[in-house]
């Protein structure tokens, strides 16, 4: 089999109302962009993969130049050639890591298997948080969390993001006295990479991180999430708190590469790595790290807020992960419905009434483009 062309275009679907993410204060968003790419072969099967969240003509720049001139004509099984080729890409241009999502995708529907099915098939579903993106009071996020129960989730995750400590605990007080135990907590600081954004973020210190992770854990709050305003390669600092603290601390999202994971692991950062199969590294390369992950005792939960395609990349790799106890799912029923957040898929992937997320029985990364809604807002093209 041989890799004959390759194509990219970035599309910006419109949302059908603003959205205003607690991450980034004060920014309004009334699109959401999206590059994807699709690999053909000279046997008919094509793979596809996209980029994260934030679609971008320089991703588009970088596969022309930086990765097409050199997949041109080659097997698309040769993966550890490939990934050495996306290193020095990424090194270069842009992550392309949507490159690499779309070569197994190839290799999956040659194999005629899901990907998690060719790595181990740890799991078969797994339990799905949602994990909402607007601010909201505490009452509303209450009612909130009562309204996805209703829906058959078991877990929450829950953006702190208040200027005072006090307001955070507020908050996931006022979702632990609504739902008791009958739904897992988590919360998320996004401290590791604050967004530019109108308005100013709160900044945690390692007083206020230790204080915050110690009273969430006395409301049995599952993970706390990038606690740490100092951006991502503390490893020292990150180690400290890990160690200072009994709730579990979560991140990695914004770290590159195994290396910078095994660098983590080493440190004793973090009891939970969240590498994204869009941004952090290629998919086996991110099924390695949860392997290192479980040799060290530590749990491996892939960040996936991005879109539907980054999603099912991500699924992938978390059932082939025994490590993995929950899966992250994008979702805010007024905000972010499912057709909105997985727009560019025919058949989103969505949680059942159990609140599980289950494998895709489709070979590859298990889903189909809806190619002409892509088409219809495609904005740009290689």
């Amino acid at each position: 089999m041989k890799i004959t062309k390759i194509e990219g275009v970035l599309a910006r679907f419109p949302l059908p109302k603003e959205m205003r993410a607690v991450w980034a204060p004060g920014q309004v968003s009334r699109s959401i962009g999206l590059t994807v790419v699709k690999i053909h072969t000279d046997e008919g099967i094509t793979g596809i993969g996209a980029s994260h969240v934030v679609g971008d003509v320089q991703v588009l720049a970088s596969i022309r130049s930086l990765a097409a001139p050199f997949f041109l004509g080659k097997d698309p099984f040769q993966m550890d050639e490939h990934i050495r080729t996306l290193y020095s890409a990424s090194f270069f241009g842009s992550r392309l890591w949507l490159v690499d999502q779309a070569l197994w995708d190839i290799v999956g529907k040659a194999a005629g298997q899901p990907i998690y099915r060719l790595w181990g098939a740890a799991q078969e579903r797994i339990p799905a948080y949602a994990a909402p993106n607007e601010p909201r009071s505490p009452r509303e996020t209450a009612e909130l969390a009562l309204r996805l129960r209703e829906e058959g989730f078991k877990a929450i995750k829950l953006s702190l993001h208040d200027q005072q400590m006090k307001d955070d605990i507020a908050l996931v007080q006022a979702v632990r006295d609504e739902v008791g135990d009958t739904m897992a907590i988590m919360t998320d600081a996004n401290q590791a990479l604050l967004a530019n954004a109108p308005e100013p973020h709160p900044r945690w210190d390692y007083r206020r991180a230790l204080a915050t992770a110690r009273a969430l854990d006395a409301l049995d709050v599952y993970y706390l999430e990038e606690p740490l305003y100092i951006y991502i390669y503390d490893f020292d600092a990150i180690a400290r708190l890990t160690a200072e603290t009994d709730i579990l601390i979560a991140g990695g999202e914004w770290n590159v590469g195994t290396h910078e994971f095994r660098w983590l692991l080493e440190k004793g950062a973090y009891d939970i790595l969240q590498p994204d199969a869009t941004q952090s590294d290629g998919l086996f390369q991110m099924h390695k790290v949860a392997a290192m992950a479980q040799a060290r005792g530590k749990k491996f939960i892939p960040h996936t807020w991005g879109n539907g395609i980054g999603l099912a990349a991500n699924l992938q790799v978390a059932l082939s992960a025994a490590n993995c106890p929950f899966f992250e799912y994008p979702y805010d029923p007024v905000s972010l419905p499912v057709e909105v957040n997985q727009w560019m898929l025919q058949e989103p992937l969505r949680v059942d009434k159990e609140g599980y997320i289950n494998a895709p029985t489709g070979p590859g990364l298990g889903i189909t483009l809806n190619d002409e809604l892509i088409e219809k807002y495609t904005t740009h093209r290689m």
